[in-house]
């Protein structure tokens, strides 16, 4: 295990201790994706995708930890892991449910107080489990992971910090590689081979819209040739050691036109507005209003939010939204990303990364002026 991973380890394990002691808790099951990959460090390729490679970290309140994964999986998830313990389960022969309940047992859990994932273990698995341990108390934990994965550890920090770089510096590659001629899809081979020479994992979405494309929320690439006068819009969302980078840009090839220029000098003056009202304490509502403000103002379609929690996943809380007003904390993770969509003719983005600190922000990415193209 590397000294990165070990950092991570003992951080977020102290972390969920601490919180099993505030809440009564005997242990933390995490069997989410997300979850998974945050508790333990290992993400099994196939759990997203087949439903019954079901994958859980067990995070006791005292004694070893463990992951509990599909076998067939297990060359991989044991390079992943910062967990104590490794525990592979054979597909068909054992029922996954039954083998996280046995781990739990062997801990001396068969009667503890035990926080789930209510939202994510189907009714079946739920009662199965319950049926297992019938001395346990199954505690719903989904808002308790949330909560916990706001505030970031200095391990997980500089992680999310490392591959944001990357991808901000990728992006400028970009603009300074391709224009005019290029294809959408060319672009996008460049950034992949970027991103995996950066350590990446790989791209988890990749938004490459040229010309009238670029109004599309989540254009992926095609074989769309670039053309002078375009707008590109690229955001780059990929994971390294399962930690997210989230960065978009926006360029033009050759000379912008003066509404291109306006939009966009607009978004940046709202971007930078936003960043400043960033502090602890502040609102989440509060930050939205201001670019929802301008948008009204200037005439513009406003989207449905301006900023997330960056992190295992890549929309996570908090959300910079009307709907929401949730204080800032110092260790939480944003992009903050103002966008403004002119359906047919072009869509402009600016989405940084940054950490909420002590008396304000730390930019980890910083956008400047409207990037240019070869024309």
């Amino acid at each position: 295990m590397t000294e990165q991973l070990t950092g991570i380890a003992d951080e977020i394990v102290g972390k969920m201790g601490r919180a099993m002691e505030a809440h009564g808790l005997d242990a933390l099951l995490a069997t989410s994706p997300e979850n998974v990959a945050w508790a333990s460090g290992a993400s099994p390729p196939s759990q997203k995708t087949v439903r019954s490679r079901l994958a859980a970290a067990i995070v006791p309140r005292s004694g070893e930890s463990e992951l509990v994964a599909i076998r067939l999986e297990g060359p991989v998830v044991r390079t992943q892991s910062r967990l104590a313990a490794l525990r592979l389960y054979e597909e068909f022969v054992e029922d996954p449910v039954l083998v996280f309940a046995d781990s739990l047992n062997g801990r001396g859990l068969a009667d503890a107080a035990l926080g789930v994932e209510e939202t994510h273990l189907s009714h079946a698995d739920y009662h199965k489990l319950a049926t297992a341990l019938p001395r346990a108390r199954l505690v719903r934990a989904d808002e308790l992971f949330e909560e916990l994965r706001m505030i970031k550890t200095s391990a997980e920090i500089d992680a999310i910090r490392d591959i944001g770089g990357a991808a901000e510096r990728i992006a400028a590659e970009v603009c300074e590689s391709f224009g005019a001629g290029s294809t959408e899809r060319e672009i996008a081979n460049f950034v992949a081979e970027r991103y995996a020479e950066a350590g990446g994992d790989g791209l988890t979405m990749l938004v490459v819209g040229s010309g009238p494309r670029s109004a599309a929320v989540n254009a992926p690439p095609t074989g769309r040739v670039l053309e002078r006068g375009d707008v590109l819009r690229l955001d780059i969302i990929g994971t390294k050691a399962r930690y997210h980078s989230d960065v978009a840009r926006t360029a033009v090839v050759g000379e912008p036109t003066a509404e291109q220029r306006r939009v966009h000098d607009l978004l940046l003056g709202v971007h930078r507005r936003c960043l400043e009202a960033l502090r602890p304490g502040a609102l989440t509502s509060d930050v939205y209003r201001i670019y929802r403000e301008a948008m009204d103002e200037a005439g513009l379609p406003p989207y449905h939010f301006v900023g997330h929690g960056l992190g295992v996943t890549l929309h996570e809380d908090p959300f910079v939204n009307e709907l929401t007003s949730t204080p800032l904390e110092e260790g939480m993770v944003l992009c903050i990303e103002p966008l403004t969509l002119l359906e047919g003719r072009f869509g402009v983005q600016i989405e940084d990364e940054v950490l909420i600190t002590a008396d304000g922000y730390e930019p980890f990415t910083e956008a400047g002026g409207l990037m240019r193209m070869e024309a």
